[in-house]
């Protein structure tokens, strides 16, 4: 039977009976109500008044509440997590949900912030630029007096060697996505409006430092913006493939060439 209760032998009930004999009920002598009620003895001795009294009531577990992480916080997170799965699985082959998952978010937190996979790549082009741009803004705002030297293209072709070497996983996706972009013509001209508006960040934070007509080897602004980005991937892309053809100074060189 269920339980093993075929092999438990049953007690008879008048057992229990006998140990704890019950008064039969008269008019002197009436029911008397639950045990616990019953008057004290040696055998059943009731509790001290003062221990009654000093028995506390169970109290509840204190709730602790948990902070929602802020919203740029969690905009941090996805983007990180999204580099690293889009570099890991491709651009394609990547899904927001394992965006979500390396987060440690659901995937609601992805469209709360972002409207699409696509969208999360131009938030992630933008935030990986916007710190090269005011690394450079930095240099610039530092050399002000004689930002047309050469120390200060050298100090910029520097940090920007630098930049490359360290954002290796987001060109890796960049290169991905150009690749999409290229052979997309519905995805191409959302990738060239980011890409010119690109441009023209870089290009307003120059000549907020040198001016809109500053004397660089007789090019235009824009035209020392498409040079700088052409060689920025260009070198990114020799430097992945053999590190030692890229030295560290070979940008700043080749940038201080241009105000000769």
């Amino acid at each position: 039977m269920l339980w093993g209760m075929s092999d438990v032998k049953r007690t008879p009930v008048k057992v229990a009976i006998a140990a704890s004999p019950a008064s039969p009920a008269s008019s002197d002598n009436p029911a008397s109500p639950a045990r616990s009620a019953s008057p004290a003895s040696s055998d059943n001795p009731a509790k001290p008044a003062s221990l009654a009294s000093s028995a506390r009531p169970a109290t509840a577990a204190p709730v602790v509440r948990v902070r929602r992480p802020r919203r740029e916080a969690v905009r941090r997170r996805l983007l990180d997590a999204a580099l690293q799965v889009f570099a890991e699985r491709g651009f394609a082959g990547a899904s927001l949900d394992e965006v979500a998952a390396a987060a440690g978010l659901t995937k609601g937190a992805i469209y709360s912030n972002f409207e699409s996979k696509d969208d999360l790549f131009f938030a992630m082009m933008s935030d990986q630029v916007s710190t090269s741009i005011e690394a450079i803004r930095g240099v610039l705002i530092g050399t002000a007096g004689d930002a047309r030297k050469e120390q200060a293209r050298y100090e910029i072709g520097r940090l920007l060697t630098e930049a490359f070497t360290q954002q290796r996983e987001w060109e890796l996706v960049l290169l991905d996505f150009w690749r999409r972009a290229v052979a997309d013509e519905e995805v191409r001209p959302q990738f060239l409006a980011h890409r010119r508006a690109l441009r023209a960040a870089i290009a307003d934070s120059v000549e907020q430092v040198l001016g809109r007509s500053p004397d660089i080897g007789g090019l235009s602004i824009d035209e020392v913006v498409t040079v700088v980005l052409a060689l920025f991937n260009g070198l990114a892309i020799e430097q992945y493939v053999d590190p030692d053809l890229v030295s560290d100074d070979l940008f700043g060189r080749v940038l201080a060439m241009l105000g000769r």
